[in-house]
């Protein structure tokens, strides 16, 4: 039987080194929302705490300099919230075009993966086609000899 060989197997490599790529970038990406989530949920915590902090204060005297103090680290956790919020969205933009894109890949991959597939069974039942003619003639060729030269 005659192996097979696929014509496109460099393009195929170079489509799972594209697709191996596009998930790297997809992976890091997921990881860098996840660490901009976190920092997001801290600084809200932050801001959650500075707020306890303030209404507490309320219920007991306290003087205007602290209070200034403590809506100025307000604003300013606030500020980072807003900032962090807009990175995130950011971020979640970035994720889902490096999804779509390790999604194109993946397909294009799996696309040649699947016709390399289909022309290696092709090219195996043509080969057992071809091994069942020649014996086939083989057989049919021993037939004919056995009849003329009959064993006595």
């Amino acid at each position: 039987m005659k192996a097979f060989k696929f014509k496109l197997q460099t393009l195929l490599k170079l489509r799972e080194a594209s697709r191996e790529r596009a998930l790297l970038d997809y992976a890091k990406s997921i990881q860098e929302r996840q660490q901009i989530e976190a920092k997001l949920n801290n600084a809200i915590a932050y801001v959650n705490s500075l707020e306890n902090v303030v209404a507490d204060k309320q219920k007991t005297n306290f003087r205007a300099t602290d209070l200034t103090s403590l809506i100025g680290s307000i604003d300013d956790a606030r500020s980072k919230v807003k900032s962090l919020s807009t990175d995130l969205s950011r971020q979640k933009t970035i994720e889902e075009s490096r999804r779509k894109i390790f999604l194109t890949k993946n397909t294009d991959s799996e696309s040649l993966q699947n016709l390399k597939d289909r022309q290696s069974s092709d090219h195996i039942d043509l080969e057992i086609k071809k091994e069942e003619h020649e014996l086939d003639d083989i057989i049919g060729a021993r037939y004919l000899y056995d009849r003329v030269n009959p064993v006595m």
